[in-house]
Parts: structure tokens; C-alpha cells; sequence
């Protein structure tokens, strides 16, 4: 699509010289159409090297998996090598569409045109959350795959919470793989980020979690587990933090954590939320509402 769209700019280009060729201003003319030709050339560059990036990306054969033994604790380093290799990728082709996206806020296109092009990156776009699918699939089979939820009202110290979570995320063998903002919007005036995690499996993720959580008394423990959920305790609002099944909600009275069942459709706001996992069986929750600064 984006090559139709350079061959029209082209054909454009050429229609307006031969209206020009009369023109007193002709001069003046020529050097808009240079500057023209160096914005469409300069686009047609970024073109192929996007299309390129995204080729060699989709290559079928490009991350062989190969199948582990079912003792087997780790995947082979080999593959994990291959597997951050296509997340280096995908994070490329991001920052390439993002260079081409504010070329384009620049170039003064018909409306046509600019119509066409941003189908072109509406498709690239669609690219790159597949190849995030195909990357996480790959992994879910490897490592594991846990999508965790980071919310705050009206994003609330969402720098320091990020920090937190992220921190806590590593202390329990956990990369980052995918941070996605938007979907991170809930209802209400809550917000925050959807993150997508490899590493462990998300049923014994959440085991591990709420087993430290049960036997957490201390508020100076030094885990970062106790650090995210202090800056939870401490905000003004409310806030959700999610690791899998492992979920520790806080509002202005309490803070509580549970696991919650893999059927289960967890309310959106955070006062539900708490008393959602309230109806939770006793081994399955824990109330540490005393970490609150105001309590």
C-alpha cells in the first residue's frame, strides 16, 4: 500500500511540474518540488527499511523450538537467546513506525494520501502486536508466560509503583516483555499498565507470592515484594497490582491479597475488589491492611 502511495506522490509531483512550467514563480516552484521529491525519497527509505525489519522478523524459520524434557527447569540458552532476539526486534520495528509516524505529521499530504498512509501503518501497527503474540506464544511454551495489571487512581506515583513491581517482578525470576499502557486503562479514574512477564508459570508464581505474603509481619522487611506493597499502602487512592492469579488490592481502609481462581472475573474497581477477595476461602487471602501509614 505504501509503494501505490509513493508512485502516486510521484505521479503528483510530475502533474504539477507541467502546470508550473508557465508559472512567473517557476523558481520558487522548482525548489518546493525538490523539497517534495527529498520527502518522498526519504519516505520511500524508511519504507524498505521497515519492510525489511518486518521480514526478517516473520521468518518462519527464524527461532527453532526445540522440545524439552519435562524434568528439564530451564529452557536451553540457546533458544532463550533467540527468543530476546525477536523481542529486539519487535522494540525496532516499534521505534521505526514511531520515526515514520512523526515524518508523516510533517509532510503536507492530500487527504487522500494521508488517509492511505495511515491504513499503511494501521497494517504495521497490526504487525507488531502479532510478532508480540508470536514472541510471547514462543516463550508461554518455554518459560512461561504471566500477565500482570498495575493500576492507581489517576495514576497515583505511578513512577514509583512501576519501580516496585518491576523490581518485584525480577526478584521472582521474571523479565519483562511487554508494557502496554493503554490497555492498562480501567474504569473509572483508574489506570496504569498491562505487562506481559516470562519466566515462571503463573499458578506457581502466585503460590510463591502469597506464601511470603502469609508470613509477611514486618513492615521494614527488606523483600521487594513488601516494597511494592508498602507503596501501595501509602497511596492517597486506590491501586491494584497483579501478578497472575496473585492480586494485592488497597484503598483508603485496607490492604488485602489473594489468589484468585482461574475462572474467576475480578471486578474492575478496587473497593469491589477488596471485597471480592474478603469471599475468598481463608487459605486463599491475606488482609495486611496494618501496612497502612494512616492505620
Amino acid at each position: 500500500m505504501t509503494t501505490v502511495i509513493l508512485v502516486l506522490l510521484c505521479l503528483a509531483i510530475g502533474g504539477r511540474e507541467l502546470y508550473l512550467a508557465s508559472d512567473k514563480r517557476l523558481p520558487r516552484a522548482q525548489a518546493e518540488l525538490r523539497e517534495l521529491r527529498n520527502q518522498v525519497a526519504e519516505l520511500a527509505r524508511r519504507h524498505d527499511a521497515l519492510k525489511a525489519v518486518v521480514d526478517e522478523a516473520t521468518e518462519p524459520a527464524g527461532i527453532p523450538i526445540p522440545q524439552s524434557p519435562p524434568q528439564a527447569e530451564a529452557p536451553p540458552s540457546e533458544v532463550v537467546d533467540r527468543l530476546d532476539s525477536v523481542g529486539g526486534r519487535v522494540d525496532r520495528l516499534e521505534k521505526q513506525l514511531g520515526d515514520i509516524s512523526d515524518d508523516l505529521a510533517g509532510l503536507d499530504l492530500d487527504r487522500d494520501a494521508q488517509h492511505a498512509l495511515a491504513r499503511s501503518l494501521d497494517a504495521v501497527e497490526q504487525d507488531v502486536q502479532e510478532l508480540h503474540r508470536e514472541m510471547l506464544d514462543r516463550l508461554d511454551r518455554e518459560e512461561g508466560v504471566v500477565t500482570g495489571v498495575l493500576l492507581s487512581e489517576e495514576g497515583e506515583a505511578e513512577a514509583l509503583l512501576a519501580e516496585a513491581y518491576e523490581r518485584c517482578a525480577a526478584e521472582y525470576g521474571l523479565r519483562v516483555r511487554v508494557r502496554d499502557k493503554r490497555s492498562g486503562q480501567a474504569t473509572g479514574t483508574y489506570w496504569g499498565t498491562v505487562y506481559q512477564l516470562s519466566g515462571r508459570r503463573p499458578e506457581v508464581l502466585a503460590e510463591d507470592l502469597f506464601s511470603y505474603v502469609r508470613g509477611l509481619y514486618d513492615p521494614r522487611d527488606s523483600s521487594a515484594l513488601n516494597a511494592l506493597l508498602t507503596e501501595l499502602a501509602a497511596l492517597r487512592g486506590g491501586g491494584v497490582a497483579q501478578f497472575g492469579p496473585f492480586t494485592a488490592v488497597s484503598t483508603q481502609s485496607a490492604l488485602v491479597c489473594g489468589v484468585l481462581p482461574d475462572q474467576d472475573a475480578p471486578p474492575a474497581e478496587p473497593w469491589q475488589l477488596v471485597d471480592h477477595l474478603r469471599e475468598l476461602p481463608a487459605d486463599r487471602r491475606s488482609d495486611l491492611s496494618w501496612l497502612r501509614t494512616d492505620d
